[in-house]
């Protein structure tokens, strides 16, 4: 059921413009892996097919920003009275990570390096992040494993859902699809940071600048500082109401729509996190577990300044259930739609 058609957002940054020229494929966390040699077996069954499907798709120039049929660029809607409002997201090519002289001392070496990656189709992105309402339905349901997460005293309604693993997530995107017929799923890092940036090829999708922080992210700020100094940490300098997390939507959206990508929590994606100059390794292809932990992304209520960047990228693991940690669902679109 739709609430309403928004028609066109704006698809570009002020300071910038998507990428629509597709370069040669090179290393990105999901779509073109490069793997390295293993034994002749993994190489038959992985490394073959990965190139080809790397030849054939991560060339050549890209196509105008499409979506299935009945969606456009810019429309919202949402498929059930419970659930999330949602996005309909651009096709493109997105430049991820970090120029190397912008990523800020204690970043791992290399971590953040930048690299292409093809976003082949439109997808629908959560307006924002789940809230504890969306969650609670589900559990009212049935779903989300019956697991009513803490709330830590902050509230709950239109709150950011915390305190909810990798696997709690999977769980609540699972009986979205279930309860609506469409596929909803956590986003891939290319995804997430394709959505997060809007076009952007600054630090953050409104500027370099850390002043504007508490206009767009809830992070920590000088409110946060007075309800939890810190030693060490630099705050931002302004205030922006909230020491812990916000209602969602109280900070203005980015250019595709999206409330909260950069603060109030950090957001599981559905990659395994490794470093994107080395090849993956088997063991995360296989789907078992992910050694090095999985990826959020986005920063929280508590991060610093300097984290809260489009191109920063979190290492929990799966099993991790966190005050500062959320997430947001993103959904296929299908013809049938």
């Amino acid at each position: 059921m739709r609430l309403r058609t928004s028609g066109l957002r704006p698809m570009t940054h002020p300071r910038e413009t998507l990428v629509l020229i597709r370069p040669t494929c090179k290393e990105n966390l999901t779509e073109c892996n490069v793997l390295h040699t293993v034994s002749g077996l993994v190489t038959v069954l992985f490394v073959a097919p990965v190139m080809a499907f790397a030849t054939s798709g991560c060339t050549g120039a890209s196509p105008q920003p499409r979506v299935a049929p009945g969606h456009e660029v810019g429309e919202v809607f949402r498929d059930c009275a419970t659930c999330p409002e949602m996005v309909v997201v651009p096709s493109g090519t997105v430049l991820l990570g970090t120029p190397k002289s912008q990523v800020p001392p204690g970043v791992g070496r290399g971590s953040e390096a930048q690299r292409w990656a093809p976003i082949d189709a439109a997808f629908a992105a959560g307006v924002y992040e789940v809230t504890f309402a969306e969650w609670d339905a589900c559990v009212e349901a049935g779903g989300c494993r019956g697991y009513s997460p803490r709330d830590g005293g902050w509230g709950r309604g239109t709150r950011p859902v915390i305190n909810v693993n990798f696997r709690d997530a999977v769980a609540y995107a699972r009986w979205l699809s279930e309860t609506t017929g469409h596929d909803y799923r956590l986003p891939t890092e290319a995804e997430w940071e394709h959505a997060a940036r809007a076009g952007s090829r600054t630090l953050r999708f409104w500027g370099d600048e850390e002043a504007e922080q508490c206009r767009y992210a809830n992070g920590y700020d000088a409110t946060g500082f007075a309800a939890k100094p810190h030693p060490i940490a630099r705050p931002a300098d302004c205030e922006d109401g909230y020491a812990w997390t916000a209602p969602v939507g109280s900070f203005a959206p980015n250019p595709f729509g999206l409330h909260d990508v950069l603060g109030n929590v950090k957001e599981w994606n559905n990659d395994c996190w490794r470093h994107p100059a080395k090849p993956a390794n088997v063991i995360d292809l296989l789907g078992w577990f992910c050694i090095n932990g999985r990826v959020t992304r986005g920063g929280a209520w508590g991060s610093i300044p300097s984290l809260l960047r489009s191109a920063w990228r979190g290492a929990p693991s799966g099993g991790t259930r966190s005050s500062a940690i959320g997430f947001r669902v993103v959904r296929t679109l299908d013809p049938s739609s």
